[in-house]
């Protein structure tokens, strides 16, 4: 394997676990956020903080290291014949969609609504709350395919 293969290899798969890794555990504490008080605010806080710096930062890492990566390996040359691979990349870019226009703004609204809270939550909050409990899930899904389509390359 050639030494900058290896590199922009590295970079992706990388990428992929430090950045995606933290959607996973969404599901682990979303549930505990829902603490009324100050554990439930921390909670949404540290959800946040991982988005903003471990997912957000590789939403944009990853395509640019798989362009790379298809180019490396020329992949490019019979790209459509990689019928795992543009797959992967449609369902890569309805989710950055998704993440980008739904979740991401999701997040941000959350923490500072649950700390604004002095009583019962509010309509807003619990419709956001109901929002993200959706659109989360889809996503973790389809980020689940994706490393899978990646990791198996089904057909080649």
């Amino acid at each position: 394997m050639d030494l900058w293969v290896a590199i922009l290899l590295l970079i992706h798969v990388a990428g992929a676990i430090i950045g995606f890794g933290s959607v996973y555990t969404f599901g682990v504490l979303a549930p505990m956020a829902a603490k009324p008080g100050p554990a439930g605010v921390a909670i949404l806080e540290a959800m946040a903080a991982l988005e903003r710096r471990l997912l957000r930062p590789f939403l944009f890492i990853q395509p640019i290291s798989g362009v790379f990566l298809i180019f490396a390996l020329h992949l490019n040359e019979t790209f459509f014949s990689h019928t795992w691979l543009w797959v992967a990349i449609v369902i890569y870019a309805v989710t950055f969609t998704l993440g980008l226009t739904v979740q991401i703004p999701l997040m941000e609204k959350l923490p500072k609504l649950a700390a604004a809270l002095n009583g019962p939550p509010t309509p807003e909050f619990l419709a956001l709350v109901k929002r993200s409990q959706r659109v989360g899930p889809i996503l973790t899904v389809l980020l689940s395919i994706i490393i899978i389509l990646m990791v198996t390359k089904p057909g080649a």
